[in-house]
């Protein structure tokens, strides 16, 4: 109904000296689980892994078989993120190919 094309999906990533520093990290499990509740309710957006993508196994390798399909590559505001080449490897082991 609004035409969203793409939705960003950042998980938190406590940092110390942040107000948020005290809160719980979201398990692997229940982030995989928001990926493929977006990516049900919006079979046509493109669902971008952001912020928090350290937080998971293999850089989020598997959240691209729970429903993303795109990434942010490179360091965030406040985190450091992962790298093209290691994106394109990971893209690359799934079958899938840059646009």
């Amino acid at each position: 109904e609004l035409g969203i094309n793409s939705i960003p999906i950042n998980s938190l990533m406590p940092i110390p000296g942040t107000p948020l520093e005290g809160l719980p990290r979201l398990s692997e499990e229940d982030i995989l689980r928001t990926i493929a509740i977006f990516r049900y309710i919006n079979p046509k957006a493109d669902i971008r892994l952001a912020g928090g993508r350290a937080l998971m196994k293999e850089n989020g390798r598997e959240a691209f078989c729970s429903g993303a399909s795109a990434s942010i590559t490179g360091n965030m505001l406040t985190t450091c993120g992962s790298t093209i080449k290691m994106d394109m490897e990971m893209l690359a082991s799934l079958g899938r190919r840059r646009i």
